[in-house]
C-alpha cells in the first residue's frame, strides 16, 4: 500500500483526491485491525485458560484451588465481543430485605423507653451522615456513628431479637454493614489523602472484626450485604472468587456498581482484553468515576 500512496502522490492528484486517498487508508487500517481484535481477544482467552488450569494443578491449598477454578469458570464463559451491558437476570430489589426503620417498630417488652429512645435517635443520625452523596466526605462522622448505633443494638437487644429474621436483627445486621462499607471506605485514595490511615494492622483488625460479626449474624452470600463481601474477597486477593460472587449476585445490584466492579476486578486481574471490552461497556452505559 505505501508504495501505491507514493505512486499517487507523485503524480500530485487533486486536494479532493488525496483527501479521500488518506481517509480511505485509515478506514482501511481501522476496520483491519477491528476485524483482528476479537481473534486476538480469544488466542488470549485460550492461553489464559491454558494458565490458569496448570495453576489449578499447582495449588499448594484448598483456597488457591478454589480462587483459580473461580477464574477459570469466568473465562470460560465470556466469549470476547459478547461481554453483557447489564445484569443478565432481572432486578430483584422486591426481594431483598430493606433496613427497618426502629421508629416505625414496636418497643420491645422490658425495653426501657429513654434506651429505645436513644437507640431509634442513633440510626436517624446515622442515616442523616451516610447517604449516597456524602459517603466519602463523612466517613469518620459514619464510622462513628455506625461504631455507637451498633454498641447499643448489641448491648441492649435481647439475645432472641438479635438473631435474623427479626427485624431488629435487620437492622443490627445493616449497622454492621455500614460500618464495614465506611471502614473499607477508608481505603480509597481520595479519602486516604485527608485522613491517612496512621495504624494499618488496627484498621485491619477493626475491618475484620466488624465484617466476621456480620458475617457470623447473616451468613456468606446475603445478597443485602453481598458489595462488602465482594470487597472483603478483593482486599484478600481471592479476585476471582470476588468476581465470581459478583456474577452470581448481579440481579441484587445495582447496574453502574455492577458493571464498575466488573471493571476494576478485570483490571487488578491483569486480564487486559476483557477488561477493556468492560470499562468500554461501562462508558458507553453513560456512567463516570467520582473524581
Amino acid at each position: 500500500m505505501a508504495i501505491d500512496l507514493f505512486q499517487l502522490f507523485s503524480r500530485k492528484p487533486s486536494s479532493w483526491s488525496w483527501l479521500s486517498i488518506v481517509l480511505w487508508s485509515l478506514w482501511a487500517i481501522g476496520a483491519a485491525n477491528a476485524e483482528s481484535d476479537p481473534i486476538d481477544a480469544e488466542h488470549w482467552r485460550r492461553q489464559q485458560l491454558t494458565k490458569v488450569a496448570r495453576k489449578i494443578d499447582e495449588a499448594a491449598s484448598e483456597n488457591e484451588r478454589m480462587e483459580y477454578e473461580a477464574r477459570l469458570s469466568w473465562l470460560r464463559h465470556w466469549q470476547p465481543g459478547q461481554m453483557t451491558s447489564a445484569p443478565t437476570r432481572p432486578p430483584i430489589e422486591s426481594d431483598l430485605v430493606e433496613e427497618p426503620l426502629l421508629g416505625r417498630l414496636e418497643r420491645p417488652a422490658k425495653m426501657d423507653a429513654d434506651v429505645w429512645q436513644r437507640i431509634t435517635s442513633a440510626q436517624v443520625e446515622l442515616h442523616a451522615v451516610d447517604t449516597d452523596d456524602d459517603r466519602k466526605e463523612k466517613v469518620r462522622e459514619i464510622i462513628e456513628s455506625a461504631r455507637r448505633f451498633e454498641e447499643l443494638l448489641s448491648e441492649h437487644l435481647p439475645s432472641q431479637l438479635q438473631q435474623l429474621p427479626t427485624p431488629t436483627a435487620w437492622t443490627l445486621a445493616y449497622a454492621r454493614y455500614r460500618l464495614g462499607r465506611a471502614l473499607a471506605y477508608r481505603e480509597l485514595p481520595s479519602v486516604r489523602e485527608r485522613w491517612p490511615i496512621s495504624d494499618p494492622v488496627r484498621y485491619q483488625q477493626q475491618l475484620s472484626a466488624v465484617y466476621q460479626r456480620l458475617i457470623d449474624q447473616a451468613g456468606h452470600g446475603c445478597p443485602e450485604f453481598i458489595l462488602l463481601e465482594d470487597r472483603m474477597l478483593r482486599r484478600a486477593g481471592q479476585k476471582g472468587r470476588a468476581l465470581k460472587l459478583l456474577e452470581a449476585n448481579q440481579q441484587s445490584i445495582d447496574p453502574k456498581w455492577y458493571l464498575k466492579k466488573r471493571r476494576d476486578l478485570l483490571d487488578e486481574l491483569g486480564w487486559e482484553p476483557p477488561y477493556q471490552e468492560a470499562a468500554q461497556i461501562y462508558f458507553e452505559a453513560g456512567y463516570r468515576d467520582d473524581p
